[in-house]
């Protein structure tokens, strides 16, 4: 469970244990840390996490019998993606290693100081929420938990991620990612090593595209794996399918072509770090793997089997964020919703029954419920979208408007940015038009390719459009507009195109498509080449913004580097625009969704306040 800390301005995230017979919890953490990356053992005698804290990391193994927890230190480096042998002995995970390059062969010089440099030798050198990476890979280590002896599997420059041992555990298969743009290993690739001696090699050989989560089944005789069989260069707009691979054959197919959706939850919301969740799990013993898929702004929990059956077991106006299964029917999941940051549920047999009350301050809480509707969009193509009204609505009154432009896709999760707002007197809109990531087929995903702030922004401005007609109680002179990543491109291309907004706010924002290429650490998975990017670069457009724009940005953002924010800033200034720049420090790109908690809360008073400046809701 994560709460914030206010007394340190971070977060503490503890481990509870909940026995299903009786319905007693217990926390197995203390102090102040934070947990992460839990596994069970496959007798479930064993329950392995990684706990950091002030010391810094360790490997911690609870024994379920006796209840005693060993502790491992690791120190600066934590364990991500724990699984355990089948032994209950050893435990697989990645971990960040130093890796000498092997181009650099001229060591110290008596009587010359050390030199102060980076080499860079790989196309991605920097990740966002890490820093630089370029001396540094991520490696597969195993940990034997009886002598806490660490062997490490992987020695090359490569990201090795995600091992998962086969179920007779002689072999680990994990994904490994080049930091190249235009080889097939640049996507991630499925690679499987003999254990204890073997060297790794690819699942898949002749597999082009991108290969992740690796599961084993079915006696070891078939890996289930998310992925897309897109033969480079790199780009996040090809969607992950559920896909099966012979393990003796070396070759895989793609399950259930029918189902034109994406594996894993896309949906952007403030409560949970980070979007994705690309996860295919394969209870030991079980005949049929799960998987998460994002649908019509909403995250459903599914499962299927290797015939290409595949049925939808959990659903609704939710968002799955969260789950575990195990053989006979049985999963548990973590599940949100608008009204709910979220709970814990056990899905058994077709039945689901809520486990935990983890949020009851709610019930004291007056909230805005999303009303979904849809708007005609270009070629008449219905667009999802949701209208949050402000609280204590009055028809007869007269409102302003927040619009959100996404980055990724709106959906059916909580998010405590938006209540603010409609707690503050505004109505509040966000559509998913063309171009979004997930949830309504590749097409719809393709369909802004090499066109940002073409049809979407049309599209966009449409549903404005749209609104106002639908609702004459909003106020079409005092309406704002904001967005983060390339919902921040959006931002500004608007600003730059239309004088309709009264007020705007960039979010961590995309300006510059020629200097982002070579400073973002995604800058390489674009659609398009470098030259051709300035005519879709929003800071082309400035002379003609006269919006009032707050800038909104973090100094340790490598996803849409500082330099893009200051770019936009020193354009507008120059012109004598209305403009500010807020730069928050020792942030990165996920300032709205794990910043520390008071650098949260003042991003939230900027917004807050730069709108009720310019939109001035009537008393």
């Amino acid at each position: 469970m994560r709460r914030p800390d206010a007394a340190g301005n971070g977060y503490r995230i503890h481990l509870y244990l909940r026995c299903l017979v009786g319905n007693s919890s217990q926390r197995l953490s203390g102090g102040d840390c934070r947990v992460s990356s839990l596994a069970w053992s496959r007798d479930s005698a064993r329950l392995a996490w990684n706990r950091h804290d002030e010391a810094g990391n360790a490997l911690c193994v609870l024994h379920v019998a006796d209840g005693v927890t060993r502790s491992f230190p690791l120190g600066a480096e934590p364990l991500s993606g724990l699984d355990w042998a089948p032994d209950g002995i050893h435990l697989a995970g990645a971990r960040w290693t130093p890796m000498p390059l092997l181009s650099e062969k001229r060591g110290p010089q008596p009587g010359v100081p050390a030199p102060t440099i980076k080499v860079i030798q790989r196309l991605r050198y920097k990740r966002d929420g890490l820093g630089w990476v370029h001396d540094r890979y991520q490696q597969i280590v195993v940990i034997d938990t009886a002598t806490g002896d660490v062997k490490q599997v992987t020695h090359s420059e490569c990201d090795y991620s995600e091992p998962a041992w086969s179920l007779d555990g002689t072999r680990l298969a994990f994904v490994a990612t080049a930091r190249e743009q235009d080889i097939a290993a640049g996507q991630g690739q499925i690679h499987v090593c003999d254990w204890p001696d073997g060297r790794p090699r690819p699942l898949l050989p002749d597999w082009q595209g991108s290969a992740v989560s690796p599961a084993w089944g079915n006696a070891d005789r078939h890996v289930a794996f998310a992925g897309h069989n897109h033969a480079p260069p790199v780009n996040r707009r090809n969607h992950w399918h559920l896909c099966i691979a012979d393990v003796d054959a070396g070759t895989a197919v793609e399950l259930d072509e029918e189902l034109d959706a994406e594996v894993g939850n896309y949906g952007v919301a403030d409560q949970r770090p980070g979007l994705g969740n690309v996860t295919v799990k394969w209870a030991p013993d079980d005949d049929r793997f799960y998987f998460l898929l994002t649908e019509r702004g909403a995250a459903n929990l599914w499962r299927g089997d290797v015939s290409g059956r595949s049925e939808r077991l959990v659903s609704g106006e939710s968002t799955v964020f969260q789950y575990s299964p195990a053989a006979g029917d049985l999963v548990a999941y973590g599940q949100a919703d608008p009204a709910s940051p979220g709970e814990l549920y056990l899905w058994r047999a077709g039945r689901s029954e809520r486990l935990t009350d983890l949020n009851p301050w709610l019930r004291d809480i007056r909230l805005s419920r999303p009303e979904s509707y849809e708007y005609e969009g270009l070629d008449g193509v219905p667009i999802h979208s949701w209208l949050m009204r402000p609280l204590d609505h009055d028809p007869q009154r007269s409102y302003p408007l927040v619009l959100y432009v996404h980055c990724s896709m709106f959906c059916w999760d909580f998010n405590h940015e938006h209540q603010i707002y409609a707690n503050s007197g505004f109505a509040v809109a966000y559509f998913n038009q063309r171009g979004t990531t997930a949830g309504y087929g590749q097409q719809w995903t393709w369909a802004s390719q090499g066109d940002q702030g073409g049809a979407d922004y049309r599209e966009t401005m449409l549903g404005v459009d749209d609104l106002l007609q639908r609702h004459p109680w909003i106020d079409g002179a005092r309406m704002g507009v904001t967005g983060g990543s390339c919902g921040g491109f959006m931002t500004n291309w608007i600003v730059g195109h239309s004088d309709r907004f009264a007020a705007a706010v960039a979010q961590r924002s995309i300006t510059n498509n020629l200097s982002h290429f070579g400073t973002s650490d995604i800058g390489p998975e674009r659609w398009t080449t470098p030259c051709d990017d300035w005519r879709q670069s929003p800071i082309a457009y400035m002379d003609d913004c006269h919006t009032p724009l707050l800038i909104v940005h973090s100094d340790e953002d490598h996803r849409t580097n500082l330099e893009q924010a200051e770019q936009l800033f020193a354009a507008l200034r120059w012109r004598r625009r209305p403009v500010e720049l807020v730069i928050f420090e020792g942030e990165n790109h996920g300032l709205s969704t794990s910043g520390r908690p008071g650098n949260r809360i003042e991003r939230l008073h900027r917004i807050q306040d730069w709108f009720l400046r310019y939109l001035a809701p009537v008393p």
